[in-house]
């Protein structure tokens, strides 16, 4: 991944600061008070965002965080040329069309031979949920120069992550896993030893091992220790990285970046327009070539290969100190 897309992924991942993972979607959106009490503040955290308030995660961190991540925002977006980002994106919104639109022909095509029943209808069920994260994924404000330059992290994680996680959601089901945040509204919680600035916090969630974790008190917030410690060289590394990107690199690049795309663009036309099975297969391997030469010009992207990895939820974060125990 290149540095602009490493530091947004950074963003994102910051949010995520206490349990970041598939959840449910956001029904409300409503402001939750956070308790001063680090057990009443996880809990808290860890209850709204099972229920589908992703915008907790955002309201969980220090206010310092939110400016550092809505500042590499900020420069991310002054740091791409415009016209390939937005049309890179909306090449991949038409891809989203064409999967949602096409879903038979997808299933029975030649490339998919190779495939048993059981994984056939594994993908058939998961294919609306896929098409879903793609569709969050380009209409929010990652998905255009604009969007990153008028970031706003609030109303990024009320609607964009909770719509995501629904589909995470979605997908866990489908492959036969238990969702993350099975039985976390139902959390035992107990401080094990606190003072003004450090605690530790034993979770015992039904169905799991109980853990010890440390947190560290930042502004009025309680955040995993470990995220606290490395917070100040992480940030200061992404704005290195993030200065040091040339804007003038991808211009030398971008009128075979932007006729890459239109051949790309073309061909999911064609894809879209099959009537037949005959006629799908045959668009399909037309597009053989121009993905191959996207990929080939992936630097010249300026990163923009790794875009769908910049605006998934954070692997869950494991606090600091949370060595698993027997309860």
């Amino acid at each position: 991944m290149t540095p602009i897309f490493k530091n947004i992924a950074f963003g994102l991942a910051a949010g995520a600061l206490l349990f970041t993972a598939c959840g449910k979607p956001a029904t409300d959106s409503a402001r939750r008070t956070i308790p001063d009490a680090p057990d009443e503040a996880i809990r808290t955290v860890m209850t709204e965002f099972a229920n589908g308030n992703g915008g907790i995660l955002w309201q969980a961190m220090p206010a310092s965080y939110q400016n550092d991540i809505t500042d590499l925002m900020h420069l991310a977006g002054s740091k791409i040329d415009p016209e390939i980002y937005d049309q890179s994106f909306a090449t991949i919104a038409h891809f989203a069309e064409v999967l949602d639109q096409q879903q038979v022909f997808i299933l029975n095509s030649t490339f998919m031979q190779q495939q048993s029943a059981e994984q056939l209808a594994r993908l058939e069920a998961a294919l609306p949920s896929i098409v879903g994260l793609i569709e969050t994924f380009v209409t929010s404000d990652l998905a255009s120069a604009n969007g990153l330059l008028h970031f706003d992290g609030q109303a990024f994680f009320d609607t964009t992550v909770s719509q995501f996680t629904e589909y995470c959601e979605a997908l866990a089901q489908l492959a036969g896993e238990a969702s993350v945040f099975s039985g976390y509204d139902q959390a035992v919680l107990a401080v094990l030893e606190a003072n003004d600035l450090e605690a530790t916090v034993q979770m015992t969630v039904p169905g799991q091992a109980s853990y010890q974790a440390v947190f560290t008190r930042v502004e009025q917030r309680w955040v995993p220790a470990d995220i606290a410690s490395e917070w100040p060289a992480t940030i200061a590394q992404a704005i290195a990285n993030l200065e040091a990107t040339s804007v003038d690199t991808m211009r030398t690049q971008k009128p075979q970046i932007m006729a890459a795309l239109t051949m790309m663009d073309g061909v999911l036309t064609q894809i879209a327009a099959a009537e037949t099975q005959a006629q799908f297969d045959q668009s399909l391997k037309g597009a053989i070539m121009p993905l191959m030469g996207l990929l080939l010009m992936g630097q010249g992207l300026g990163g923009m290969q790794s875009a769908a990895e910049a605006a998934e939820p954070a692997t869950p974060v494991t606090p600091s100190g949370s060595n698993p125990v027997q309860q």
